[in-house]
């Protein structure tokens, strides 16, 4: 079953875990450019690594799904900027946050039950690799069939950065899959997060 956030703790825990997230999206992006900023007509493409769903993923595993696709969503602000108003282009503007809350929400339904993940650690870098899928289907979908329609860009060249911006993504679920694993590893660490879930005691 789903643990309940206690009180007020459910807000404090979701705008701790998005506030880190987004601090990691952008030391990721600035550190670790993959392409530069490529202009296509009206707007411009450019990849970088991004780690901010390592929070998205830690928030899933002890709160569930809404927690996990709240803080995915919020978590994917400042990447919303770097990839999408920032060049011009709103639609992944707008769409990222919500693939990064579809992973949020699918991470919470795989990792919810913490026994599963504490028996098999390694089992934490697959279920990160299963619960992108459905963002990077949607992330397909608004490069293949949002984007060449509206901005009129080449669908040969957009298939092609699709594909590069998929296999760049499995790769960063793979390792966050094993930084996860190993967060997991650490008593003090889930002992301090499942504080947030568990209600103070009643007192006399």
């Amino acid at each position: 079953m789903e643990p309940k956030l206690a009180s007020s703790k459910n807000v404090v825990f979701i705008a701790v875990m998005s506030a880190l997230g987004n601090v990691l999206s952008a030391l990721s992006i600035t550190v670790s450019p993959l392409i530069p900023s490529i202009p296509l007509g009206p707007i411009s493409v450019s990849m970088a690594l991004d780690l901010s769903h390592l929070t998205t993923f830690v928030a899933a595993v002890f709160g569930g799904p809404v927690v996990g696709g709240l803080t995915g969503m919020i978590g994917g602000l400042v990447a919303a900027y770097r990839f999408g108003f920032s060049t011009g282009n709103f639609i992944t503007g707008f769409g990222l946050p919500i693939g990064k809350a579809m992973t949020g929400i699918g991470a919470g339904y795989i990792m919810g039950s913490y026994g599963l993940l504490n028996r098999h650690k390694l089992s934490a870098v697959l279920a990160t690799v299963v619960a992108y899928v459905p963002e990077g289907a949607f992330t397909a979908f608004l490069f293949l069939y949002m984007l060449p329609p509206i901005f009129g860009l080449p669908i040969d060249y957009m298939k092609l950065i699709t594909v590069q911006i998929l296999v760049k993504a499995l790769f960063e679920m793979v390792v966050m899959g094993l930084v996860l694993a190993l967060m997991l590893k650490n008593q003090g660490f889930t002992d301090y997060i499942k504080g947030f879930f568990t209600k103070p005691p009643n007192r006399v």
